[in-house]
């Protein structure tokens, strides 16, 4: 059995994960307001000149698009042509985008050649990066398929995804923020918090007056969940769109509660930073899977 991991790009995977042989991926494209249409980026210069021209409220907002049909055929073909039997895909939650239904449609063409196994994620960003980590780390500990399929399985019924906003008027205009709208019509200024489920759209968890009370309530969402775990280390992570002095006071405030805890942060790239506007932050948490002896 030679495993090959295939995601798309809504999960912003650091360098060492993009560079390993047996990862693939599929991007997702913006279409800007001047009919130009380009690949997302998690590049700071690419990231800085979009929002400045881009994302400012007297324009149009930026469309995406979900990866590309001929994409994933590309990426099939090269699996196949390098010797993988068995491919696993971890693709941005049905709740927000069609990427994951696309991914099923495409994979019934190549069943008869491969054994595909793909996961809706809970959320994007770094919950598809926590994900994706402990895959390759069964994968090079060479866990049996079964086992990996169980352990994704549980990794995601017992992760938790959120995002925090500066704004929600990009939110609202992408589609995705029905949940907000009350919170928009509010003259009063607030910071919201989206909770992402399983079988739903984004959920408002709270809405915050100052990002400080914000900071706090997510580090003690952190402190409860890293309590439902006694037996397991966590992973918690923070992306942030172009907005690493946020991440980094999130960080902080966690590590206040949790000293001990490693916490990576991450850029989230184009794609959504369209539709989560600058300054907003993704967080998540996930067990560190261990067997059962």
């Amino acid at each position: 059995m030679k495993i090959a991991v295939l995601c798309d790009s809504s999960a912003y995977l650091p360098q060492s994960l993009r560079e390993r042989e047996d990862v693939f991926q599929v991007d997702f494209t913006l279409a800007l307001p001047n009919g130009e249409v380009i690949t997302e980026s998690t590049d700071e210069v690419h990231l800085n000149a979009f929002f400045k021209t881009w994302m400012q409220d007297t324009k149009n907002q930026p469309k995406t698009s979900q990866p590309a049909v001929q994409d994933y055929h590309r990426e099939f073909r090269q699996i196949i042509g390098k010797g993988y039997t068995t491919v696993i895909g971890i693709f941005l939650s049905s709740k927000v985008s069609g990427t994951f239904q696309t991914a099923e449609a495409i994979s019934e063409e190549y069943r008869n050649q491969l054994t595909i196994h793909n996961i809706d994620s809970l959320g994007l960003s770094v919950n598809m990066e926590q994900l994706i980590i402990q895959l390759t780390k069964m994968i090079d500990e060479d866990k049996p398929y079964d086992t990996i399929k169980e352990a994704l399985t549980w990794l995601m019924t017992s992760s938790c995804f959120f995002a925090g906003l500066e704004k929600s008027d990009h939110f609202i205009k992408g589609g995705r923020g029905k949940s907000l709208k009350p919170v928009a019509e509010k003259s009063l200024k607030t910071f919201p918090v989206l909770e992402y489920v399983q079988d739903d759209t984004p959920l408002l968890r709270e809405t915050y007056r100052t990002t400080k009370q914000r900071n706090k309530g997510l580090a003690e969402l952190a402190l409860a969940y890293s309590k439902e775990f006694p037996n397991h280390q966590i992973q918690i992570s923070i992306g942030h769109t172009l907005s690493e002095h946020k991440a980094l006071k999130l960080k902080a405030a966690i590590q206040s509660v949790l000293p001990e805890q490693v916490i990576q942060t991450r850029l989230i790239g184009t794609a959504f930073c369209s539709h989560l506007g600058q300054g907003a932050l993704s967080l998540g948490f996930m067990p560190v899977f261990k067997e059962v002896d």
